[in-house]
């Protein structure tokens, strides 16, 4: 169709009046059935001109929570039509590109007895390959049944593994507790048979309880620190940077192990850490490659910007592990360690996912496994880069 608009329009000259009355009317057409479309999508849709004022608003967009009900909104300014500060605020920094967050063009609204989140996302059409035009589309998703649903998985997800945790801590428990009973046993037997006892004699009785005592305070400690919502304090934090110190306290042990660090820690953008929390789920990392390593090897540290994200590698030389293993390393109480708690794996998961990011494994056995995090780069950040120099302000 527009392909037979333009090739009338470069011979209008030659129309008659009929021909172009035809023309108009064919082009109306074509332009009642794309608003019938566009009338029918679940999506909100806005078509602003440059000067910001609105040149078509289809009928979901007229529903939605923070547009104003009106007979007409033809050639008002949608900063006129739109009764939210923040979708405003939001507006103007995507619209003059100042730059927001991802996550603030989510919109909540109290909508009857229900909550709606509304979902904008703003394009500025000179950017749209073959448009010439300085206008913006405007496109509101409602997301509200999928945040519903996201919820209602991550309950489950939590409710899963508060089950798998609680098993973990009974059978945890069950040992350090069967050792006590056994030793208080013996320790009944023993006053019984001799009516008194010497230090000498209760205190390897003793011991023994102290000991598994303080097992069983580590095992609770430990439970409560993966299955209690962390206290994060995000800061706007070179990821290099942290690396690099990281990797320096690390080094000495590692060379103890005849293991070889390898550093690729390129300068990237800051993103928001809990730099003590960060810095614990990384050594910890690397603590599992190192005892993975049976003799010597090497731990390779790479750190670089890809995309939008920030990525951090930790590959090891050691024995790898299967696919079963691999599939099971986040699960809570999961260790190939005798001396392990299976925990550690799970606080970095936890780790990870507070600051927002992911975190995935490759593995092979006897070929290594190699840990890769990535981490959002914030909107206000990724004009970081010095283009004179190739490199991040840190």
């Amino acid at each position: 169709m527009h392909n037979f608009v333009k090739r009338a329009l470069e011979k209008i000259e030659q129309l008659d009046i009929e021909q172009i009355v035809q023309l108009i009317k064919r082009e109306d057409t074509y332009i009642s059935t794309l608003e019938q479309v566009l009338d029918n999508l679940s999506q909100g849709i806005i078509l602003l001109d440059s000067k910001k004022r609105v040149v078509y608003i289809n009928k979901e967009a007229k529903t939605l929570p923070p547009i104003i009900r009106k007979n007409n909104y033809e050639g008002l300014s949608v900063f006129s039509i739109i009764q939210d500060s923040m979708v405003i605020a939001y507006l103007n920094a995507e619209i003059n590109r100042i730059g927001y967050n991802e996550e603030d063009n989510e919109f909540n609204y109290q909508w009857g007895e229900d909550v709606r989140t509304i979902l904008l996302n703003v394009v500025k059409l000179s950017e749209v390959e073959e448009l010439e035009d300085d206008g913006f589309l405007l496109v509101f998703n409602d997301i509200t049944i999928r945040r519903r649903n996201e919820t209602r998985l991550r309950r489950s997800e939590n409710l899963a593994s508060m089950t798998t945790m609680a098993a973990g801590v009974a059978h945890e428990i069950k040992n350090p507790l069967a050792a006590m009973s056994i030793h208080l046993q013996l320790l009944t037997k023993s006053f019984e048979k001799k009516r008194t006892l010497s230090y000498d004699d209760a205190s390897r009785y003793i011991n023994v309880l102290s000991e598994e005592i303080e097992r069983l305070n580590s095992i609770v400690v430990d439970f409560l620190f993966a299955v209690r919502p962390m206290d994060t304090q995000l800061k706007l934090t070179s990821v290099s940077r942290a690396i690099n110190e990281m990797c320096d306290f690390i080094e000495p042990e590692l060379k103890e192990h005849n293991i070889k660090l390898v550093r690729e820690i390129k300068s990237t953008p800051k993103v928001e850490l809990d730099t003590n929390l960060f810095r614990q789920a990384v050594l910890n990392i690397i603590k599992n490659a190192m005892n993975a390593i049976e003799k010597k090897g090497s731990i390779r540290v790479l750190v670089k910007l890809m995309g939008d994200e920030v990525i951090i590698s930790i590959k090891d030389s050691g024995k790898g592990m299967d696919k079963n293993t691999l599939n099971k390393i986040f699960e809570p109480y999961f260790t190939t360690r005798a001396s392990g708690t299976g925990l550690g794996l799970t606080v970095v998961y936890k780790v990870i996912k507070e600051h927002k990011g992911d975190i995935r494994v490759k593995s092979e056995p006897k070929k290594g496994s190699e840990f890769i995090i990535s981490l959002p780069v914030p909107h206000s950040e990724r004009l970081a880069l010095d283009d004179s120099r190739g490199v991040f302000n840190e």
